[in-house]
């Protein structure tokens, strides 16, 4: 029952995913084209501060950072200070793209079971920025209120 190395546990998430992730360069604002929605949907709106306000709540304080090496405790106790920034940055993204740089994450992987030597007896989890986790709390939000 020796712990798997991290080669082995290297070659089994390329396994999955593929040696590159894909490249999709699809902006939101094109998706709301592909969908058909009229200009004033609320996929197609900016985001309003009582979103982001409603996504701050719901962030957890003391959880993993990302690579940049944010904690969301920072964004909390900023308070006001960070809004209007937050929401212009938000609104940047739904107008033009994502950065890229917000979608880089670090896969953590947890051993869930079993022989501890073999590759499927883990999961891994990705830990990513976290402005990039807010922004899609919001982005949920909008889909699962537009999905219903």
């Amino acid at each position: 029952m020796d712990k798997i190395n991290a080669t082995t546990l290297l070659e089994g998430f390329r396994g999955l995913v593929g040696q590159s992730p894909p490249s999709i360069q699809l902006r939101i604002s094109h998706l709301a084209q592909i969908i058909q929605l009229p200009p004033n949907h609320t996929l197609n709106t900016d985001i309003t501060l009582a979103e982001l306000l409603q996504a701050l709540k719901k962030l957890q304080r003391n959880k993993a950072v990302g690579l940049d090496g944010m904690k969301a405790k920072f964004i909390l106790d900023a308070g006001k200070l960070l809004h209007m920034p937050l929401l212009i940055a938000f609104n940047c993204f739904l107008a033009e793209a994502f950065p890229k740089a917000l979608s880089i994450g670090v896969v953590h992987t947890l051993f869930k079971w079993g022989d501890a030597s073999e590759f499927d007896n883990y999961r891994g989890i990705t830990v990513g920025p976290i402005l990039a986790k807010l922004f899609v709390m919001i982005l949920d939000k909008r889909l699962s209120k537009w999905a219903e």
